[in-house]
């Protein structure tokens, strides 16, 4: 089963029903946890993407989403992966650290809304929107 890791941009689009021009991408990010629900892939969450999260949404419902969706990785963040993202880049170090932490989780796609954020790690792992998958 392929691991997916996914930017925290793809969780605030599902509970907050975000949608762009023409596109819903709540809709997207629901279709995307139902393949993981279904075990079309593993979930790698890192508690950074927690972090990141909470400044925009309430902890309690990320938790309550991961725990209906099997058997997830779990990745705690320490100071070697922020040495190691920091020099990975030195103007983007937010994204950085979830590439290194999908990295860490063995994950092959890394999933996000921003694709352009992450141009400068595509030679490191794959990048894709919830709508690739």
């Amino acid at each position: 089963m392929l691991k997916i890791y996914v930017d925290t941009n793809v969780y605030l689009d599902l509970f907050k029903g975000r949608t762009s021009k023409y596109l819903d991408l709540g809709a997207f990010a629901a279709h995307l946890f139902s393949a993981v629900r279904e075990k079309k892939y593993q979930l790698v969450i890192s508690d950074w993407v927690f972090d990141e999260f909470c400044k925009y949404g309430d902890r309690k419902d990320l938790q309550k989403l991961i725990s209906g969706l099997g058997d997830v990785v779990s990745i705690t963040r320490t100071s070697e992966d922020d040495r190691k993202a920091r020099q990975l880049s030195k103007t983007n170090f937010p994204d950085a650290l979830h590439v290194i932490l999908a990295k860490k989780g063995e994950a092959v796609y890394l999933v996000t809304r921003n694709i352009n954020d992450f141009v400068d790690f595509q030679h490191i792992i794959e990048i894709a929107t919830p709508e690739y998958l």
